[in-house]
């Protein structure tokens, strides 16, 4: 039995009457999602509990590559490394370690979920803008390991703004790459559709140099 996976479950599991509390989530094209075999999953990034919102929503186990400095709060960082999670770099370009472990969960035959807007639109906080411009990470990495991208949405329903809380721990990392006093308010969902579209297969590309 593979731990990470398993340690998901259970905390998906134990978990899910305390996450999301009162948030109503539907889903359309399920189907689309492999039962098995490594995929990229992507979707866009509107609140700082999208990937709460995916791990619900979805029946299969993610290992969503996730803000690095999220492995320095307590609690928070011994249940990323438990589950599988892989740490990232938001302000640079990610780091040798970050790929080697994101191509590693897809030789396991995972799914690796990945947010291309990283928190750009979440901190930008223009609720009412379109989508970040995506960062290309997730296309090297698809190319890379050879397998399918599939294209997820979140939309949302019924939403509020709330004023934006973050944790001691995490403040500081964050002041490094955002000016926190322009963030007033955050994304609560109250009900969301998520979407999952048909898989994005790079066999027509394979033969094509990672430039090209």
């Amino acid at each position: 039995m593979d731990v990470q996976i398993a340690a998901y479950h259970s905390l998906r599991w134990l978990l899910r009457p305390f996450l999301l509390r009162g948030v109503k989530i539907s889903t359309q094209g399920i189907n689309h999602l492999p039962h098995h075999g490594p995929a990229i999953l992507v979707c866009n990034h509107r609140s700082d509990t999208d990937g709460l919102l995916m791990t619900l929503a979805l029946p299969r186990y993610i290992a969503w590559m996730v803000a690095d400095y999220m492995t320095t709060v307590p609690v928070t960082r011994q249940l990323l490394a438990l589950t599988g999670m892989v740490p990232v770099k938001t302000e640079a370009q990610p780091t040798p370690s970050s790929i080697k472990q994101a191509l590693q969960r897809l030789r396991q035959g995972k799914l690796l979920g990945i947010f291309p807007e990283g928190e750009d639109y979440i901190f930008a906080n223009d609720f009412d803008a379109p989508l970040a411009q995506l960062q290309s990470g997730f296309a090297h990495l698809a190319y890379a390991a050879q397998v399918p991208v599939i294209p997820a949405m979140i939309i949302p329903k019924v939403e509020k703004l709330k004023p934006i809380t973050i944790p001691a721990a995490v403040r500081p990392h964050l002041e490094q790459h955002y000016d926190l006093t322009k963030v007033t308010s955050i994304v609560r969902y109250r009900s969301a559709d998520v979407r999952i579209g048909k898989a994005i297969s790079l066999q027509p590309v394979a033969s094509l140099d990672k430039q090209e």
